[in-house]
């Protein structure tokens, strides 16, 4: 989650439906009409407690599902991605046990309300990246109501007369398992193709501004996208002015440090960074862009990276040489 199994958009945090989300609602809408079809032709067999039971347990894995997916993919309107989710998770709960009374459907509303609250907030709290595992996890569950419907259907005492009754989970398994990695890997090169595109299409619009040094002052611009620099080597000349400029395209808040010996800028507002005599520290908010000015005294490589914890380990590091 960089482990994105093909959540490009989420990546992204643009906030718009891309492969991968519409392959896990679409997933679990599929699931959705299995569960109610089969809850349907067994709610004679099935008693009312073991309705609530396949109710709130598919309630529950549905609202998690896609409140941890809608809560990455909205970051920063929880109350949207929790709607949706908790709409998501009551309606599926509630379908499914419509077909063993009133008190499955509100077991099954309820379980799907909490799942659809909880996942949005975990989705909020998390990076993409992270998400990923966790959904997988919740669908993997989800899909797994299949087989506890087939688990509380058998009778306790029932008896195995043929070892023939491994074919059918297997076979389902082996089904599943196909289904979610083909899915995987389908959205995971329409990623890479998006991410590539856009990445190409900043650094090019970025490119020319990057490296451009005129007669009075060097002018650096880089870009914090998907927890990476657009550019992780930078070259300038000693004694000569330096205005470095930080456009944070994430949904999450970036900064960049220089441990290098230099003179700040002393016409320039420092609000939300700092220059001292060996630090240069700038830090943008998400969706904005920030200025500073300083002057490099001596020669050397120096080290850049983002102080957010764990981002100068996700990748976001470089190179200031002065020369």
């Amino acid at each position: 989650m960089k482990c994105d199994y093909g959540l490009m958009n989420i990546a992204k945090g643009g906030g718009l439906m891309g492969d991968y989300q519409l392959f896990v609602l679409g997933s679990l809408g599929l699931l959705t009409f299995i569960v109610v079809i089969l809850a349907a032709r067994l709610k004679k067999v099935l008693g009312t407690m073991q309705g609530m039971i396949i109710s709130m347990f598919y309630g529950m894995n549905v609202g998690l599902t896609a409140g941890v997916l809608l809560g990455v993919t909205y970051q920063g309107d929880l109350f949207l991605s929790t709607i949706i989710s908790i709409a998501i998770g009551v309606l599926a709960g509630s379908l499914c046990g419509l077909c063993f009374g009133i008190l499955s459907v509100l077991e099954g509303f309820m379980a799907g309300l909490m799942g659809g609250m909880m996942g949005a907030m975990v989705g909020e709290m998390i990076r993409a990246d992270q998400s990923i595992s966790l959904i997988q996890i919740f669908l993997f569950l989800s899909v797994c109501t299949i087989f506890i419907i087939a688990i509380v259907k058998t009778p306790r005492n029932a008896k195995v007369h043929t070892k023939k009754w491994l074919l059918k989970p297997l076979v389902i398994s082996t089904f599943i398992a196909v289904y979610l990695i083909g899915g995987n890997s389908i959205a995971e090169k329409n990623r890479m193709l998006g991410e590539s595109s856009s990445y190409n299409s900043h650094h090019s619009a970025t490119s020319n501004s990057t490296e451009k040094i005129n007669k009075e002052r060097q002018i650096i611009a880089i870009d914090a996208i998907n927890m990476k620099y657009s550019n992780n080597k930078i070259n300038v000349e000693k004694d000569r002015e330096v205005t470095l400029t930080l456009k944070n395209l994430d949904n999450i808040e970036h900064d960049i440090e220089i441990k290098v010996p230099s003179l700040p800028n002393n016409n320039e507002s420092h609000h939300n960074h700092e220059t001292g005599s060996n630090v240069i520290h700038l830090h943008a908010s998400p969706k904005s862009t920030e200025t500073l000015t300083f002057t490099p005294t001596e020669s050397g490589v120096y080290e850049f990276y983002c102080t957010i914890p764990g981002h100068k380990e996700f990748g976001m590091i470089g190179q200031f040489i002065v020369s």
